[in-house]
């Protein structure tokens, strides 16, 4: 008897643990943490646009202006410029925890369908030759940056922003300024968090 108490004990915490560990799971897909980075060089990105276009430490290394110029070229994007994660599945009334540990500002912008930014000559070289409504107007042939708000949150290097989830969502985010950072955010599938 007393080995099969410890038997239904043993089932038992293994029962709890293990459902403890699969709410905590769902818990924590509520509180998301989504770094904005890029590497850019200060030096050579502030020759071209100006001082303060870039301002972070190089110590762990940095991408110079002609180097992201000919990755933008290649590929249509550059990798160190990224969200990070760039998918993420969230459960009910989650928030976004945005930290921008690059060197550029960027904009962390909520659109309908992915396009291009308010920077002409990063679009057609990105392949988004027309901008988001959500991130650029186009008045008297010009692209004109859409002002900041809720949904178009302006970060600048070491700066941080909170954002709410109100409900279960399928969205769209993207930067602005480098349109090929992009974030797909689904509804985490409630019904799948299983004990074994």
């Amino acid at each position: 008897m007393c080995s099969a108490l410890l038997v239904l004990c043993g089932v038992l915490l293994v029962f709890t643990v293990n459902r403890s560990f699969a709410q905590g799971s769902s818990t924590h897909s509520t509180d998301v943490t989504l770094h904005i980075r890029d590497y850019c060089d200060p030096a050579s990105f502030d020759a071209v646009l100006g001082s303060g276009a870039c301002v972070r430490n190089t110590a762990t290394g940095a991408i110079t202006f002609p180097g992201f110029q000919a990755e933008l070229g290649a590929d249509k994007s550059v990798g160190a410029w990224r969200f990070v994660p760039d998918q993420i599945s969230v459960a009910e009334r989650a928030t976004i925890h945005l930290e921008n540990v690059g060197g550029e500002t960027h904009t962390f912008t909520q659109v309908k369908r992915f396009g291009g930014g308010f920077v002409a000559p990063l679009n057609a070289a990105s392949g988004n030759p027309v901008p988001a409504p959500e991130c650029a107007q186009v008045i008297n042939g010009q692209l004109v940056p859409q002002p900041p708000g809720p949904d178009n949150i302006f970060l600048a290097p070491g700066g941080g922003a909170t954002v709410p989830l109100d409900h279960e969502v399928n969205a769209k985010y993207q930067c602005c300024i480098h349109p090929w950072m992009r974030l797909t955010i689904s509804p985490r599938d409630q019904h799948h968090t299983q004990v074994r």
